[in-house]
């Protein structure tokens, strides 16, 4: 059993939606499977590990004080792991030894070995969008693939994505914010060129609902919401593959719903870096893509399955989310590589 230290101050339930991932099972949800595997301590000599209760970045926006470096200063006298959690698009590169970090992405190549990707913890559309239990799709004879999002080619789009992200950049440095700096990457044009690429494809089946706009522009109490979350994952389940790329962050949270539908995520790869990746032989479970040859590794991965092994891979994804990269199974998996021996 792990023993985490962390300030229970921030326990509270004004920060239940930027605390630490772990800590909300621990604290919110509390369940047997975190009680069986995770204790919380008082007691900083006794500790296996420390947790910084809340997100750093939305922390240090509001914090002036050096807080967390006095915090992670004080920890370290005592030689244990400390984990801290980075929210949002871009992350945070935290250069300390004994420091871990917790992210949803980055560029692999920048990453050092203290850096964990965590995955998307996406609630399972079976059970409260989707009217019917899981099944798995047939092999046919042309690749199936589906998309349903934000894809747009107009340069007025461009020009606004792109002043965007200008703004976000003088805003972080005028705040002093320090999150990673990420190049421009025009996500929805992207979209639109690979997608366009893929239906003038004869030997694939494509199925895509292009939008102008995220969740196509539906507020959160518009009934349309609902309309527009349905066809997004009634789209993932009547298609074998899934198109995946990236969007503000190096990361898709469209490939974990494509996951744990059970389905087979075809991801562009930005050089990401995916969760447990010396643990999970990540090819079993997605094609992973470049742009120039998408097409060709979509053909040539589908004619090289058979029935019976697409079937099983569909089956297999769905497990992977369900049983490893669920919130509390994946940090139980990691406990065992960060605890002390």
């Amino acid at each position: 059993m792990l023993k985490i230290y962390t300030d229970n101050n921030f326990l509270k339930a004004d920060n239940r939606k930027k605390i630490f991932p772990l800590l909300f099972d621990m604290v919110y949800l509390p369940n047997e499977k975190t009680s069986s595997s995770f204790v919380l301590t008082d007691s900083l000599s006794e500790a296996d590990i420390a947790v910084f209760p809340v997100d750093i970045v939305s922390f240090l926006k509001d914090n002036k004080d050096n807080f967390l470096q006095n915090w992670i200063q004080t920890v370290s006298e005592y030689e244990i792991p400390i984990w801290v959690y980075v929210a949002g698009d871009l992350g945070f590169s935290f250069r300390k030894t004994n420091v871990f970090t917790f992210r949803l992405g980055g560029f692999n190549s920048k990453l050092d070995s203290s850096t964990f990707v965590i995955p998307c913890f996406v609630n399972d559309p079976y059970q409260n969008i989707l009217k019917n239990d899981f099944f798995t799709l047939p092999k046919e004879e042309k690749p199936s693939i589906g998309f349903v999002g934000n894809a747009n080619g107009s340069v007025f789009k461009l020009c606004k994505e792109f002043l965007l992200y200008w703004k976000r950049n003088v805003v972080n440095w005028c705040s002093g914010n320090r999150e990673d700096y990420h190049s421009f990457f025009p996500a929805p044009k992207k979209r639109y060129q690979l997608l366009n690429r893929i239906e003038r494809e004869e030997g694939i089946r494509s199925n895509f609902i292009l939008r102008n706009k995220y969740r196509a522009g539906a507020g959160n109490k518009n009934a349309s919401k609902e309309q527009t979350t349905l066809e997004f994952f009634e789209n993932i389940q009547s298609n074998l593959y899934t198109f995946c790329l990236r969007g503000n962050g190096n990361f898709s949270v469209r490939f974990y719903e494509t996951l744990i539908m059970g389905r087979i995520p075809v991801l562009v790869d930005t050089d990401v870096r995916l969760p447990l990746a010396d643990e999970i032989d990540w090819k079993r479970h997605c094609i992973i893509v470049s742009e120039d040859s998408i097409i060709e590794d979509l053909i040539t991965f589908h004619s090289s399955k058979t029935n019976f092994e697409l079937q099983e891979m569909q089956r297999n994804n769905r497990k992977l989310m369900l049983k490893k990269l669920n919130r509390i199974d994946y940090f139980i998996q990691l406990s065992s590589k960060i605890k002390p021996e």
